[in-house]
């Protein structure tokens, strides 16, 4: 199948995907897996954890971000000292931004790989993934921005990014802080786009803004939006939040560039930020016009740790994709936690995942030094490069996001800071 939009899913789709979902599931359980069952399993050869995400298609650089982050992590567990004296493996499999075709991939991967942990996918794939993650009892650490997951009840799913509703709060917190005031909302119809549209209108108005105008159902790859675009304009707004892919992008920005120059910038999210947006806009233009809202590296031991590591594998002259520092905080921690649980299977591991994440405990930054203590028998408190991991009851957590304008070299560069104090003020 081709790869397809993120979230087409309905009817008698729903229901087809739902019945792989349940007989993988059940599947996989009756396989065995190496992670569910008693407790106290030790490893006799190396670990391994599975990357489950979009490697082709219309967003592909969501998952070049998280493999590149998880063969980060993979590197400083490794030269750190293993997980329970063994080396991690990593497998990944493509679930081509689509649900139906990442159960088979799912699948492919679990059959395949004796997994400890599963780290993805990023997007709404998760709905149809979740039931045979959580029947074969394998922790998942997905990135996912749906809202849906925001009071998840499913104890194997963790999330290790923000939610789209907190994305949301920070680029309308951004754009009110630039000092506009006057807002557009222009969204396509894919529903991964879905869930910014509400919480930055509620957020706007909050703060004290206007939303003068709303499209949330573009049609992708479109020849022009002109009439859109017209619309947009006569609001006379000045910021238009967005996401949309980037051949639809690259359509859009030349359609406002020929009705009115490019007169209003335009405030997106991490999927703007991506390598394949910018260049299909042009870095030129995205430059001139656009800022992208992402989760960022907060300071400190940390985030030099990932940066170091990164130099080490890539080089200095280049920079990790945006994204990349979740992927790298849900290997390192699902490993403590194997560690801490002194165990590969499942529950163990699930169980033990707060204690290697949550306060209290001494705070640590690398995956060497939080091995040490947990060996020493000291409880830890991981604190990561995309900022501290402190699941609440949801397993959610919060973090701040950085705002980033494209260079005309081709690196996003930080503009501003959003911390986790200022998006909870800034809640509706």
């Amino acid at each position: 199948m081709d790869a397809g939009r993120l979230d087409r899913i309905g009817g008698r789709r729903l229901g087809r995907v739902l019945a792989a979902s349940v007989a993988a599931g059940l599947l996989a359980t009756a396989c065995g897996s190496g992670t569910s069952g008693g407790g106290g399993k030790l490893p006799t050869g190396p670990v391994s954890m599975g990357v489950l995400s979009c490697f082709t298609g219309t967003l592909a650089s969501l998952g070049s971000a998280m493999l590149q982050g998880s063969q980060m992590a993979q590197k400083a567990i490794n030269d750190g000292g293993g997980i329970l004296g063994q080396k991690l493996d990593l497998a990944h499999a493509d679930t081509q931004c689509d649900e139906a075709d990442s159960v088979p991939a799912l699948r492919k991967l679990m059959a395949a790989n004796n997994l400890v942990g599963i780290i993805g996918p990023e997007t709404q794939e998760i709905n149809a993934d979740a039931p045979i993650i959580s029947a074969a009892k394998i922790p998942d650490q997905f990135q996912g921005g749906s809202t849906l997951f925001d009071h998840n009840a499913n104890p194997y799913l963790w999330r290790d990014s923000p939610s789209d509703s907190q994305l949301s709060v920070a680029m309308a917190l951004y754009g009110y802080k630039k000092g506009y005031r006057k807002a557009a909302l222009l969204f396509f119809s894919d529903i991964a786009a879905q869930t910014f549209a509400d919480p930055i209108a509620a957020t706007w108005k909050k703060l004290g803004g206007t939303v003068v105008s709303r499209i949330t159902d573009l049609s992708p790859d479109q020849t022009s939006y002109h009439t859109q675009v017209q619309a947009v304009i006569s609001a006379n707004p000045d910021v238009i939040f967005t996401q949309t892919d980037a051949a639809t992008a690259a359509v859009l920005f030349q359609n406002f560039k020929d009705a009115n120059n490019l007169a209003i910038p335009f405030v997106g999210t991490d999927v703007t930020g991506g390598d394949d947006y910018l260049k299909a806009i042009t870095y030129p233009v995205a430059h001139d016009h656009l800022i992208s809202v992402y989760g960022t590296s907060v300071s400190g031991a940390a985030a030099d740790e990932f940066n170091r590591i990164f130099a080490d594998m890539f080089g200095s002259n280049s920079q990790p994709e945006a994204n990349a520092n979740y992927a790298y905080d849900s290997v390192i921690s699902q490993a403590l936690a194997v560690d801490k649980a002194k165990s590969i299977n499942g529950p163990d591991i699930n169980a033990a995942m707060m204690d290697v994440t949550n306060p209290p405990g001494t705070q640590c930054y690398t995956y060497k030094s939080c091995l040490d203590l947990i060996t020493a028998g000291t409880k830890i408190n991981y604190e990561g490069a995309s900022g501290d991991l402190n699941y609440n009851q949801y397993h959610n957590v919060f973090g701040p996001y950085g705002a980033f304008q494209q260079s005309l070299a081709g690196q996003q560069v930080q503009v501003q800071i959003l911390s986790a104090d200022d998006l909870a003020a800034a809640t509706p």
